[in-house]
């Protein structure tokens, strides 16, 4: 296929943006432009996979939702705050196409994919880093105070429409009729409700993640923690996490985000390293166990490893993977979200001896390499560009 012009756009944040730069890697390997609209943050990532970067200056707050729930209120606001940045942005991005038009635009569920779409009369694909809606199964419901139709909702959809009136671009956008699930099928909810429009490809390892990490020379079990990127200000999670594991059989690696005051969470032994960051993918391609929020994208990297879970969720969202996890086997669920020290270092200690776990694991590897990742993306694509 001749070399075609793809625009990328997600929320600018590490659950949306990452599970796609595989893909977008392997687009640029089979001759393929990509340019990735994203933040600021998020740009030199986006940039290693070997797409162009148009910035877009909005980064989420994430010092807002450390230590709050994820309601309607929240989100709302947060779409709103996207909503602004891209009103902003679109005039530069405009002028940018229009020199160098794209040939189909891949959007995970934000206004910019739809209007560039309908602005330049090309394809608009989706992508869903999460659980996938039908008419059977929709996670909206989680989020507390959720009404489609409710105040909230009717004004962001207002100030939706008017920013299409201006550009004067049908709302809708020309649909490709495909959608591309970073998930096995296997995983998903209702799974064999889905018909052709979806296609589950699951997760794929990006080159522009991977980053240097050691396993102890000892030989020590690895156990990886961590509350991912926005709802992690929980010190006393990591306290406790900390007593759990101390000086005990395990090499614990903690990545705690930049909000927790490390001077909260006590004196640390020396089996346990504590960042703000670690590289995630690479210390699970050694880690025997993972306490993790459940978020997707640390869901499927630890499925990918084929390492069991431990879930603690700390949003409704989390919770409902959190379900999904100890409904297929894959780990357990910590039942509160103030576990003890006992508590914790037992449940780690069972879910590492589980046979059926690590069988159920196994399986569920198999499944994800049959959905093809980034490769059966990559074909889908352009399947559908030469159409």
């Amino acid at each position: 296929m001749n070399s075609r012009h793809i625009v990328f756009v997600a929320p600018p944040a590490p659950g949306h943006v990452y599970p796609t730069l595989a893909l977008v890697e392997h687009l640029i390997t089979r001759g393929h432009r990509v340019t990735y609209i994203t933040s600021p943050a998020l740009s030199p990532m986006v940039s290693a996979t070997g797409a162009e970067v148009a910035e877009l200056d909005w980064v989420q707050d994430t010092s807002d939702l450390a230590d709050r729930e994820f309601t309607a209120e929240v989100f709302v606001a947060t779409l709103e705050e996207f909503l602004a940045a891209s009103r902003a942005a679109l005039p530069g991005l405009l002028d940018r196409f229009r020199s160098d038009a794209p040939d189909l635009v891949c959007a995970d569920a934000v206004v910019l994919g739809p209007l560039l779409a309908g602005a330049f009369d090309v394809p608009l694909m989706s992508l869903v880093p999460n659980f996938a809606s039908n008419e059977h199964f929709s996670p909206a419901h989680l989020i507390p105070g959720f009404d489609p139709a409710g105040p909230l909702f009717t004004a962001y959809g207002a100030k939706v429409a008017r920013l299409f009136a201006d550009y004067q671009v049908p709302m809708g956008g020309p649909a490709a009729g495909l959608t591309l699930v970073f998930l096995p099928r296997a995983f998903q909810i209702a799974g064999d409700t889905f018909g052709a429009g979806h296609r589950f490809i699951g997760p794929s390892l990006s080159r522009a993640r991977a980053a240097a990490w050691q396993p102890p020379a000892d030989g020590a079990p690895v156990l990886l923690v961590s509350l991912g990127t926005a709802f992690n200000n929980r010190p006393e999670f990591f306290a406790a996490c900390v007593e759990a594991f101390r000086d005990t059989r395990w090499h614990v690696v903690m990545s705690v985000g930049q909000h927790v005051d490390l001077t909260t969470i006590g004196h640390v032994p020396t089996n346990v390293d504590i960042a703000a960051h670690v590289p995630q993918p690479t210390v699970l391609q050694h880690a025997t166990a993972f306490i993790t929020h459940a978020g997707m994208g640390s869901v499927m990297e630890a499925l990918y490893h084929q390492v069991p879970i431990l879930a603690a969720p700390q949003v409704h969202e989390q919770s409902l993977n959190a379900d999904r996890i100890t409904e297929l086997g894959l780990g357990h669920r910590l039942d509160t979200s103030t576990p003890t020290p006992a508590e914790l270092h037992g449940r780690i200690e069972r879910l590492a001896g589980d046979a059926m776990i690590r069988a159920n694991l196994a399986a569920m590897r198999e499944a994800i390499q049959s959905a093809g990742g980034a490769i059966a993306g990559a074909e889908a694509i352009e399947h559908l560009l030469s159409e």
